[in-house]
């Protein structure tokens, strides 16, 4: 018989705890990793199929599934502490299901998920206490659905045996479920059409911001090229002396601070005039020669202003430079160009400023995909721009959110903190530099976390004080019941008791209950008075039966004696009696019957007697004598 049971608990361990798992990987997500998972309403349902030994075994079996999801063991350990508590209280101690899960959340699983989260996977106040709800609810959610499948269940696998589930859980778990569920999904709903407007409003954001940033970049460029542009054309003047064009080098340089230099140099590509005429090292620059520049190529072939990719400068300090360049033509032909070298420290302020107090990071790259600026300090100037592979999600509109890779030992909720809203663009199509916009969701995360926090927070209120009036209520209307099923027992006592004695019936405060009480009452009274009477009658009953049966025993001693022998006279027909006397027939018969005589004379003895008389009747008949 052990080993059945054994294999029996090992058998219900397996089969409930793969189901928890399976439960438990088809999550619901109500925003970001936010999960409500159901795998614990198999570990319930363990718990009161199978025992407690079984439900623990099934708890980590299910639990184990949210290592996979969450990428860390703390909630494992919760899970399992929940169903040994709860299995305990509800095995041994016999409490509902309900309310002892109920109090494991509120004493013991929410200092666990505060020790566990907060301490150990460091995340914050705010979201920790958004779990300790979280995973409150979601646990009273599963404990509700272990009870119905476990009612559903007895009555599928056990038809008629009178298993039936009492009345006062049922009653206590029907009203909080009537509560919380509606409540739930109201939540969900509510949370998800949140998430769906944040992120909305912050795609929308993040495409103004592109197009601004687009727009701001277009015109400081085409600003500074204007610069260029204007000494090129002072260049291509017949005649213009050199020093003419050192002097409008210079004041194009003061009114432009974001040139650190400007030049003009020869078809060779020989500097002719350049400010400041020395370098950082003191050395002239006039009569540098600069033809291996890699942008003449370009500037050649289109013979139009362009803006070069980014290069090292051999001026002063090695270091990035963005060239501005306009040709010099002369007759339609190439005779040198005009070139600014720009400050990326202008273009690094430039972008701050579009970024503003919004916390958005914007990045400027080249065709090459190589950095030109950016708000990013982490980014090089000219490094290669290859963003960390990790999960994207489209949001619509150009736009995607960049999730990064899980980190060992960190929770997947900390991961989506560390998200970004990206979107990038063309600054013109002729000019194929992009404009890498990406903004935190930290902030739609906390205001999503309120509402969340609130949210649930409101739900886990509302379940306690639903549990708490469903156990008031239902604990009075089942002690109704009680009280009238105790009186029901005593009942066939009360009835042997003295009819004064008053059926303990107290008022129920239920309408139905008082009406029923009386109901119970009235039945029991005429029941008692109809006890009483049968028991009146019985006490008569035993002495009048025994005067019938002396009777009843007479009459058969007499017949007895009319059955015997009777002496009876051959010739007088007289009969003798127990005293020898002789008595006529009929005097004796009428002695010892009820019978009575009345006499005629029969036809023979008629005819024996009276012959002349003849009878009148055909039928030979006499008349009475």
């Amino acid at each position: 018989m052990s080993d059945a049971l054994s294999r029996h608990a090992v058998l219900a361990s397996l089969l409930f705890g793969v189901a928890g798992f399976l439960a438990n990987l088809l999550r619901v997500e109500i925003f970001f990793n936010v999960d409500f998972i159901f795998g614990s309403a198999f570990v319930m349902f363990a718990i009161l199929h199978a025992g407690l030994g079984p439900g623990v075994a099934a708890a980590l079996l299910a639990g184990s599934a949210t290592w996979v999801l969450w990428n860390h063991p703390w909630a494992l350990v919760i899970l399992a502490a929940e169903a040994i508590c709860v299995g305990w209280l509800v095995r041994r101690r016999s409490w509902d299901l309900l309310l002892a899960d109920i109090l494991f959340w509120t004493v013991l699983g929410a200092p666990l998920v505060w020790v566990f989260y907060h301490h150990l996977l460091h995340t914050s106040v705010q979201t920790t206490t958004l779990i300790i709800l979280k995973q409150a609810v979601n646990g009273i959610i599963n404990t509700i659905l272990a009870y119905l499948i476990h009612v559903a269940w007895r009555a599928w696998t056990r038809p008629g045996t009178g298993i039936r589930p009492a009345l006062r859980p049922a009653f206590f778990i029907t009203m909080v479920a009537m509560v919380a569920f509606p409540a739930l999904l109201f939540l969900v709903v509510y949370v998800r059409r949140g998430i769906h407007q944040e992120e909305q409003l912050l795609v929308r954001h993040s495409a103004e911001l592109d197009q601004v940033a687009r727009q701001a970049l277009r015109e400081w460029i085409e600003d500074k090229h204007q610069g260029v542009t204007t000494l090129a054309a002072l260049a291509t003047r017949p005649g213009a002396p050199r020093e003419r064009l050192q002097e409008a080098t210079e004041i194009i340089r003061a009114a432009t601070p974001a040139f650190r230099r400007v030049g003009v140099l020869d078809a060779r590509a020989d500097v002719i005039a350049y400010s400041p005429l020395n370098d950082d090292e003191g050395r002239p620059v006039l009569g540098r020669n600069f033809a291996d520049r890699p942008y003449l190529p370009a500037l050649r072939a289109s013979l139009r202003p362009l803006v070069g990719d980014l290069v090292m400068g051999r001026i002063g300090p090695t270091q990035p430079m963005l060239p501005l360049l306009a040709p010099i033509l002369r007759e339609g032909r190439y005779d040198g160009y005009c070139i600014g070298v720009t400050n990326l420290d202008h273009v690094r302020e430039l972008l701050q400023t579009l970024a503003g107090q919004s916390g958005a990071q914007l990045t400027l790259l080249d065709r090459n995909q190589r950095v030109i600026s950016s708000t990013r300090r982490e980014l090089a100037v000219m490094s290669e721009f290859h963003p960390p592979i990790a999960e994207t999600r489209p949001l619509g509109e150009g736009a995607w959110q960049w999730i990064p890779r899980l980190k060992p030992g960190t929770s997947r909720m900390q991961r989506w903190r560390s998200s970004l809203l990206v979107r990038e663009g063309l600054l013109t199509p002729q000019f194929p530099w992009k404009v890498r916009v990406e903004l935190p969701l930290v902030p739609m995360l906390d205001s999503l976390t309120r509402i969340s926090l609130f949210g649930l927070g409101t739900l886990y209120l509302l379940i306690l004080g639903t549990a708490a009036l469903a156990q008031t209520l239902s604990q009075r209307f089942t002690d109704s019941i009680s009280k009238l099923e105790a009186a029901t027992r005593a009942f066939p006592l009360l009835l042997q008791a003295d009819a004064g004695t008053p059926l303990a019936l107290p008022p129920s405060g239920i309408e139905e209950m008082h009406r029923l009480n009386g109901h119970f009452q009235q039945m029991a009274d005429a029941l008692r008075s109809s006890f009483h009477e049968l028991n009146a009658l019985k006490d008569t009953l035993e002495e009048r039966v025994a005067t019938r049966t002396r009777e009843l025993q007479e009459a058969v001693d007499t017949i007895k004696t009319l059955h015997g022998i009777i002496p009876i006279c051959a010739s007088c027909k007289k009969i003798r009696d127990d005293h020898g006397s002789w008595n006529q027939l009929e005097t004796y018969i009428s002695q010892h019957t009820d019978a009575d005589f009345t006499h005629g004379i029969c036809p023979e003895c008629s005819e024996r007697l009276y012959p002349g008389l003849r009878p009148k009747s055909s039928e030979g008949r006499s008349g009475p004598a």
